[in-house]
């Protein structure tokens, strides 16, 4: 008998929708459905249930603080809804609050407890030097503490809790303009991103919202 096979970790980030009260008046109004980055990363769970190592777990690390504010406003417990939708295909989300505990929850040695990420995928508002997990909730909203990861932040996650073949993708906008490639010189693993803008309004994974003139590029 050979030994078992090394089991890896499938990493699906959800970021968190805007408030409503501060994007009904643009005229790029975001976040009219607030669930889009929970259904795409679900969309994407069923997929890759089909594709990946039957030994590889799908791990999904889901943005709170917006969830709740979200809920607040809408009167609809979300992370209710979120942890339904997740039992549906299997998966029960991972909660952070900031980004030092994504950090942490990224950190990975390569035991039992802790295996190393064989694919990250993140779905949620960025531009091209930043994951934005709280839209418009705080960042525009004028809060003191943007939540956000930012280029110069990436030194805080070590190439070192991915596989040597890690596959990662950025679903935000914007992303393949400067962020996927310092995730490749910082990280060391390659990361797709978009030129452009993302659009996620006709539910499931989110396509490219300016035709011929974006792309996806590491």
């Amino acid at each position: 008998m050979g030994l078992p096979l090394q089991a890896h970790d499938v990493v699906l980030i959800s970021g968190g929708p805007a408030l409503r009260s501060f994007e009904k008046f643009k005229k790029a109004s975001h976040d009219k459905y607030w669930g889009n980055f929970i259904d795409s990363a679900l969309t994407r769970a069923a997929e890759l249930k089909k594709e990946q190592p039957r030994e590889d777990q799908i791990v999904w690390l889901v943005f709170r603080p917006s969830y709740t504010s979200r809920s607040s406003e809408d009167q609809q417990d979300y992370l209710k809804i979120i942890e339904e939708r997740g039992a549906m295909v299997g998966l029960t989300p991972i909660y952070f609050d900031n980004k030092d505990q994504l950090f942490t929850l990224l950190r990975r040695d390569g035991s039992r407890d802790k295996p190393k990420i064989s694919r990250l995928e993140y779905f949620g508002h960025s531009n091209k030097k930043c994951w934005m997990f709280d839209y418009s909730n705080r960042v525009d909203g004028g809060a003191l503490e943007p939540l956000v990861v930012h280029v110069d932040d990436l030194e805080k996650i070590s190439g070192s809790s991915f596989t040597p073949k890690a596959e990662c993708v950025s679903y935000g906008c914007h992303s393949g303009e400067e962020f996927s490639q310092r995730w490749r010189m910082v990280v060391g693993r390659p990361m797709v991103g978009a030129v452009g803008k993302t659009d996620y309004s006709d539910g499931g994974m989110p396509k490219l919202s300016n035709g011929k003139e974006g792309s996806w590029v590491y």
